[in-house]
């Protein structure tokens, strides 16, 4: 297996994500082709004492998409950055999986114009694997790739879910919940109210609406299925929330010596929680719906971070989740559900 890993993209330096990128392909025994400007790949690679061979590629570009740049307008200009090179490769299947911690949108636009949709699917989504008090994790679609979304679009991005975490996290028959305001029929929009219909009559095991403070506590559903726009709020509310809590533990064990005591003795279970909940332990959010295995890392991911979003390619790649995601499509399709 050999996957491709953008280099040039994210907020930290190149040599960061090449150390993950080098972790990653020597635990999972794979390949690992490097995107991105050669000399700066080089470099990295001699500071790690490695060097390009049969395992460890490069594949050289000029050009690299910033995070400020409109995602569109940098795909169609760059033809030679890292991100477009990388999608090119995987539209020739010269490598199985591409993963990027770089502009998102760039990402999303490059890849459904490079790579192309999988036949049936109207729009791609991006799915985040969140953990939950009982241990297992619930999948978040989408949470970025589309702002504004129709009633048909919802549902792909329910199958999609339902396929995504069968398939790659081992979740048997997972159930479907609609992010709601409420968990009554009636809540939410015109959209929402027809979501809710057009799942209700499908053939998933669709458990109703759901609000967001439920998520991570009972665990009601497996996949959460919402538009772009809610799912990053939601998203970075969660990202926000956690930093905001660690720092809040942090101030009050330092507060005084009963404070301190009593952090010192929940240290281990504070710090388990962290570990438990960081980005940088949670992988990428593959983008689901592409003719290809597609997977957006965090912008600030550090080694650690690459190396687990390479994971998650790899897993999408050994279990061949596009080919069931296209049979499944095709299933709806002729069924006429």
């Amino acid at each position: 297996m050999r996957i491709l890993l953008d280099v040039m993209g994210g907020d930290l330096p190149p040599y960061e994500l090449v150390k993950g990128g080098v972790a990653a392909g020597r635990r999972l025994g794979i390949d690992i082709v490097f995107s991105g400007a050669e000399g700066v790949i080089r470099s990295a690679l001699s500071r790690l004492h490695e060097r390009e061979n049969s395992k460890l590629s490069i594949l050289p570009s000029t050009q690299a998409i910033a995070m400020t740049e409109p995602p569109v307008q940098a795909v169609r200009k760059k033809k030679d950055s890292s991100l477009v090179n990388g999608l090119v490769a995987l539209k020739k299947r010269t490598v199985d999986a591409f993963v990027s911690p770089g502009n998102t949108g760039a990402v999303v636009a490059g890849a459904v114009f490079i790579v192309g949709r999988i036949a049936g699917i109207p729009r791609p989504g991006i799915a985040a694997s969140i953990p939950t008090v009982s241990g297992r994790e619930i999948v978040v679609i989408d949470v970025g790739a589309n702002v504004d979304c129709t009633p048909e679009h919802l549902l792909y991005f329910a199958l999609m879910g339902a396929t995504y975490a069968r398939d790659v996290l081992g979740i048997a028959d997972p159930r479907i919940g609609l992010l709601n305001i409420g968990t009554e029929r009636a809540k939410g929009n015109k959209v929402i109210h027809r979501v809710y219909d057009l799942l209700t009559d499908g053939p998933l095991p669709f458990a109703g609406n759901v609000e967001g403070h439920h998520l991570l506590t009972e665990r009601p559903v497996d996949v959460v299925v919402c538009d772009g726009f809610i799912g990053n709020v939601f998203l970075k509310t969660l990202e926000g929330g956690i930093s905001a809590m660690s720092s809040m533990i942090k101030k009050g064990a330092n507060r005084n010596l009963q404070g301190k005591l009593g952090g010192l003795m929940l240290r281990p279970v504070f710090f388990s929680l962290r570990k438990k909940l960081a980005y940088n332990r949670l992988g990428g959010a593959p983008l689901l719906g592409v003719d290809g295995s597609v997977v957006i890392a965090h912008g600030r991911s550090d080694a650690l971070a690459i190396e687990s979003a390479v994971d998650v390619a790899y897993r999408a790649v050994e279990s061949r989740l596009n080919e069931t995601m296209a049979r499944g499509v095709s299933g709806w399709d002729s069924d006429g559900s």
